[in-house]
């Protein structure tokens, strides 16, 4: 197969909403220059045509994501059929449990959180469609990571793992271990790898034995009991087989989970 030739000014594009996106509070002028090695020169004409359009927009000195952008996620979310199957499940889970339920699919090496439902309790986890997180380092991305070889993992991650807690995994030995309990058992289970406070159980969604998604339920670790996790084990293990009977009968759609 050839190699494409990517487009640099192309690639500067991408570059540049890949520091925006980055910066939770905006991002400067001169940041996304150092960020992007981008000199200013010519930096300064592309962000300012994706100020122009709506792509960005600038608050003060600091740059965020505009609404044009919003749109198009909200174009790609509307493209993804399968949503229609498996929010009612998110939403009997979240019921089920009265924690938040939320749906990834892997970007890379990283899961990308596609969906959420959420109860109404009073301390929520803070969650958003559209965040990204290294899938090591949760339940939801250790499912998806199942799906493929050590070998595969490995070329994910060349750079040591970020450590985001002092419990987050910190190597492909812990790792490997753990997805071979995945893949045994049928779920993950993680507690502070991200979030010290928060406990996390994921199920792997797959069709033919391919894993497409995963789903979880999220919780603050002071609500978590032996009983309460067997009971969201249970609950998510349950839908996650009813999904894939549904999904089945639309083969066309669940391609969609996969680039």
């Amino acid at each position: 197969m050839n190699k494409i030739t990517l487009h640099n000014p192309t690639l500067r594009v991408l570059q540049i909403f890949d520091a925006v996106y980055n910066s939770v509070d905006g991002i400067t002028f001169a940041e996304i220059s150092r960020r992007t090695d981008i000199a200013k020169g010519t930096l300064h004409p592309i962000v300012m045509t994706l100020l122009q359009e709506g792509f960005l927009q600038n608050f003060g000195s600091r740059i965020t994501i505009g609404k044009n952008c919003f749109k198009l996620g909200y174009a790609y979310v509307h493209s993804l059929n399968y949503l229609n199957i498996l929010k009612p499940h998110m939403r009997d889970i979240m019921t089920a449990c009265d924690e938040i339920c939320q749906l990834g699919i892997l970007d890379g090496g990283d899961v990308l959180y596609v969906e959420k439902m959420e109860p109404n309790q009073a301390i929520r986890i803070e969650s958003s469609a559209g965040k990204t997180i290294a899938a090591y380092a949760t339940a939801l991305g250790k499912c998806l990571l199942s799906g493929l070889t050590n070998a595969e993992i490995m070329e994910l991650y060349p750079d040591e793992f970020i450590k985001y807690t002092i419990r987050t995994t910190p190597d492909f030995e812990a790792l490997f271990l753990q997805l071979a309990a995945v893949r045994t058992n049928g779920y993950a289970h993680e507690r502070g790898e991200t979030n010290i406070d928060i406990e996390c159980l994921a199920v792997p969604i797959k069709i033919a034995d391919k894993v497409l998604a995963s789903i979880s339920v999220s919780l603050p670790i002071f609500r978590s009991t032996p009983e309460k996790i067997q009971q969201i084990l249970a609950v998510l293990k349950l839908h996650a087989e009813l999904i894939e009977k549904e999904l089945v009968l639309l083969p066309m759609k669940a391609n969609m989970f996969s680039d």
